[in-house]
């Protein structure tokens, strides 16, 4: 059946109805009495990482089937509208090396703007800020040689981390038994520079530093090069975005997916046996030769298995929780800031956010601001009104940048510890002794179910690309079953 245009558009992530995938007039939306219906692979998640392994497994000839429990597509990727703007309410940015992701943005026609950076940015650290030209910090002396250096400490313990076996490391063990604020106590003098790898702790992995493995942390940066790309801009992690919302690769995805793509079906029981898997949900059951399960492992961890899973893969959906992160976005008349020489990249140790940076579209149109609340503060505010998370942003954006801050004509954000479906962001992450006594669990097959999802890719983990890696990986290990 024929997508209408409404309906194509609405998949794209176009319109006031950005936010959500529409259902495709092919798809099904809890069909049930039909009974249970054959294919070869059942695709459990549709973010980039269950996309991503449909695509592949359907240019492979299979018969294929994806479930989400959501009314769309694009899983921790969501669109919203501000200001008549169609922005990202979760991933969006893309850098260089990130080559999947920019493959697909590429093939599909999907333009791609470089991160604004011109003017002064803004670091407010340890009760002093500091401005810089560009992605300069404006640090006196003492304190560049004290980021320089802690850099260098980073970097040197990274090289010893195998890239696809983290817990291989010589030191793994050694490393898997301290937190990162143990670490960053021992090897950070400078009170400004400690204070900043907190944040960049907070700011990447959306948890607070005592509850993250300095093994987890260092095998997280060997996935994105070193810490220097996964923190930075031009030619790094936060290099592009798209306009538009890069919710319109999953979209297109979507689309051409069609009637393969089942929405509003949460999975709550896989069987397996010697013939094949039963993936059971509200929208009806399936019966595959093989599963892919690609949703964030603390959800996988929810669906009820027969038989049961082994103990070490089900202990590790328990031990690897998801991070908290509220995204916002505030819109201005104009990008005033750039009036006053600033480029709005703001790094702060203050809550509630640890800064934003200027998502303003190419016309300038608008200006747009677009941060986040993190790790122990996110979860502190998503209790709280937005009205409330509004007018606090709204006074810190102010303070930091004009008092043309005060007057924000839209605000919009996205509490992603409340999405029952998601229950945080960006990834799952590993406290001490997880990654040494349950890593290998990651991505080895249990029987006819093989995992997916960002966490189990050792290359960009956390990160669209990483999903989009995991998904292909796990559709050839199927292809390469026979399945």
């Amino acid at each position: 059946m024929t997508l209408s245009r409404r309906d194509a558009l609405r998949l794209l992530g176009a319109g006031a109805a950005a936010t959500l995938l529409p259902r495709p007039a092919g798809a099904i939306r809890r069909p049930g009495g039909e009974g249970t219906r054959s294919v070869d692979v059942v695709v459990v998640g549709a973010g980039f990482a269950g996309l991503c392994a449909a695509r592949a497994l359907v240019a492979g000839g299979r018969r294929v089937v994806v479930l989400d429990a959501r009314d769309r597509v694009g899983g921790r990727v969501k669109a919203g509208r501000i200001a008549g703007q169609t922005v990202d309410l979760g991933g969006m940015w893309v850098g260089p090396s990130q080559t999947r992701l920019m493959t697909l943005l590429r093939e599909y026609g999907i333009p791609t703007t470089p991160q604004y950076v011109e003017g002064r940015g803004l670091m407010e650290l340890h009760g002093k800020r500091y401005f810089g030209e560009g992605e300069a910090t404006g640090f006196p002396a003492a304190e560049e040689a004290a980021l320089q250096r802690f850099f260098s400490k980073v970097r040197g313990l990274v090289a010893q981390v195998p890239m696809e076996e983290p817990w291989a490391a010589r030191r793994a063990a050694e490393w898997d038994r301290i937190t990162m604020e143990e670490w960053i106590r021992m090897e950070v003098r400078n009170p400004a520079i400690r204070d900043l790898a907190r944040l960049m702790v907070r700011g990447l992995f959306t948890v607070e530093p005592e509850e993250l493995s300095l093994l987890f942390f260092l095998y997280y940066v060997r996935s994105g090069n070193s810490l220097e790309e996964l923190w930075g801009e031009t030619d790094a992690a936060q290099a592009f975005h798209v306009p538009g919302s890069m919710h319109q690769l999953a979209g297109r995805f979507g689309v051409e997916l069609h009637d393969r793509l089942v929405l509003d079906a949460p999975v709550s029981a896989i069987e397996q046996d010697d013939g094949g898997v039963t993936i059971t949900s509200p929208a009806g059951q399936w019966r595959g030769r093989r599963a892919i399960v690609a949703v964030p492992l603390p959800l996988a961890g929810r669906i009820r298995y027969d038989p049961a899973l082994p103990s070490h893969r089900d202990a590790l959906t328990q031990r690897s929780p998801m991070g908290s992160v509220i995204k916002f976005w505030v819109a201005y008349r104009e990008p005033f800031w750039r009036r006053r020489g600033l480029s709005a990249m703001v790094t702060s140790d203050r809550p509630p956010t640890d800064g934003f940076f200027d998502a303003s579209p190419p016309d300038s149109s608008v200006g747009l601001l677009v941060g986040f609340f993190e790790a122990r503060t996110a979860i502190e505010w998503s209790v709280r009104p937005m009205d409330e998370r509004r007018a606090l942003i709204v006074r810190r954006v102010a303070d930091l940048l004009g008092p043309e801050g005060a007057d924000a004509m839209d605000y919009v954000d996205n509490d992603w510890p409340s999405e029952p479906w998601t229950r945080g962001c960006y990834g799952a992450n590993m406290g001490p002794g997880v990654l040494t006594s349950l890593g290998p669990s990651l991505r080895q097959p249990v029987g006819r179910i093989h995992w997916a999802g960002t966490e189990t890719s050792p290359v960009w983990s956390g990160y669209i690309e990483g999903a989009i890696r995991s998904g292909e990986r796990a559709a050839a290990e199927v292809l390469a079953s026979g399945a």
